[in-house]
């Protein structure tokens, strides 16, 4: 399964503008099914973008099969209002994919930051 960024902002959003910290056991979004979600939720808590709660695999303790979300950390809840306009999301996109033929995370959350100085002339 391939990394959606464009998913993992529709999550970050979602779980900033939830209401309470309660963990997150499955979202909807059209697109996706559950299995990419999910997928998407383990991804988010490696790279340390959300804070979640764990289901560990029986035969290997080490190895998290479920992530529930239920907030973002610091770093993330800047890349979530970076991204929230939807012209310069999809200008720093475009950028990024023009570039480098993929989107990375980091990239293009500091892509998202100087278009967005840009735009307020800092």
């Amino acid at each position: 399964m391939k990394r959606n960024p464009g998913l993992v902002r529709k999550i970050l959003i979602y779980l900033e503008e939830k209401p309470n910290d309660e963990m997150v056991k499955s979202l909807e979004f059209d697109g996706f099914n559950s299995h990419e979600v999910m997928y998407h939720f383990i991804l988010m808590d490696q790279a340390g973008l959300t804070r979640c709660e764990h289901e560990i695999s029986s035969t290997t303790p080490d190895r998290a099969i479920r992530a529930y979300p239920f907030s973002l950390t610091w770093q993330e809840h800047e890349f979530s209002e970076a991204s929230r306009n939807e012209t310069v999301w999809n200008k720093a996109k475009e950028i990024v994919i023009s570039k480098s033929g993929g989107l990375t995370i980091g990239v293009l959350k500091a892509l998202l930051v100087a278009i967005t100085k840009e735009s307020v002339r800092l």
